[in-house]
């Protein structure tokens, strides 16, 4: 079983990986040609390139029809077999001579290369995941225990009707050093700098990060967590997931900037720059 599991798991790794690859090499002309949203969405194919084994969804009819008759077949000839087998035996064998009795050897433990491997893999799979979840567990309380509620932001209710988000999502002031950003699915958060913001860059970041939320970028990016995880040997998982995580930002960015005009535009660019480089000084 767990040897057809990591056939399976290695077939949809090389495919993944020559999309990937095919991808990468084709980019500078498709970022130039599609839409961000494009750009994303393909990414997505890869991702379930990666984890759904598409040909064994193909109904095998030929198989299915002969199968039986196969099995009839094989059934009579053991069958034959065997009464071949016993009457030898109860005539003392071929010459006569019944054959001696073979002595009790012990069993010899075999260990097959591959399934040895397929149970790597398996361990690999474990790791990665309480890995992942342990670290982002505890990225989460070291967040909220440097942080404090922010009860109420009219700024904040003006952009969520303004982008139709009924959700209710909380808001929180983080003292750590950090850019805004979207944490959580099913207790959605967003956290802010604590650094002084006009109401207009307070809308963009607002904007941002409530369009990450919209177009479900979290979601798709735990997806993209679970690819990673099952293709820990391979490396082109990993640059999925950093282009995933690439075109996720971009999509959002265009999708803010959508009906802007030229100076709104520049004050959205300026206000994300402006917190990315507060972050690093």
């Amino acid at each position: 079983m767990m040897r057809e599991i990591f056939k399976t798991v290695l077939v949809l790794s090389a495919e993944g990986a020559v999309l990937t690859l095919l991808l990468m090499i084709l980019k500078p002309y498709t970022s130039k040609k599609f839409s961000a949203r494009w750009q994303k969405y393909i990414w997505l194919a890869v991702i379930v390139c990666m984890l759904v084994p598409a040909w064994k969804f193909i109904p095998e009819r030929n198989v299915q029809k002969y199968a039986p008759q196969i099995v009839t077949t094989r059934q009579n000839t053991n069958r034959t077999d065997a009464n071949i087998v016993d009457t030898k035996i109860n005539n003392g064998g071929e010459n006569g001579v019944k054959p001696a009795e073979n002595p009790v050897t012990k069993p010899k433990i075999r260990i097959n290369i591959f399934d040895l491997f397929s149970y790597l893999w398996l361990i690999g799979v474990i790791v990665f995941f309480i890995l992942g979840a342990a670290n982002y567990c505890v990225f989460l309380a070291k967040h909220r225990k440097n942080s404090i509620n922010l009860e109420e932001n009219r700024t904040f209710d003006e952009v969520k009707d303004e982008l139709k988000i009924k959700r209710k999502i909380r808001v929180r002031i983080s003292r750590a050093d950090t850019s805004p950003m979207l944490v959580g699915t099913v207790f959605p958060v967003i956290y802010l700098p604590s650094v002084p913001l006009d109401k207009e860059s307070e809308k963009m970041v607002f904007r941002h990060e409530l369009m990450h939320f919209k177009k479900r970028d979290l979601l798709y990016k735990y997806i993209s967590f679970a690819v990673n995880a099952l293709h820990w040997f391979n490396p082109f998982a990993y640059v999925l997931s950093t282009n995933i995580a690439e075109s996720c930002e971009t999509a959002c960015d265009t999708a803010v900037v959508k009906n802007m005009d030229g100076d709104m535009k520049n004050l959205y660019m300026k206000t994300i720059l402006d917190l990315a480089q507060k972050k690093k000084s």
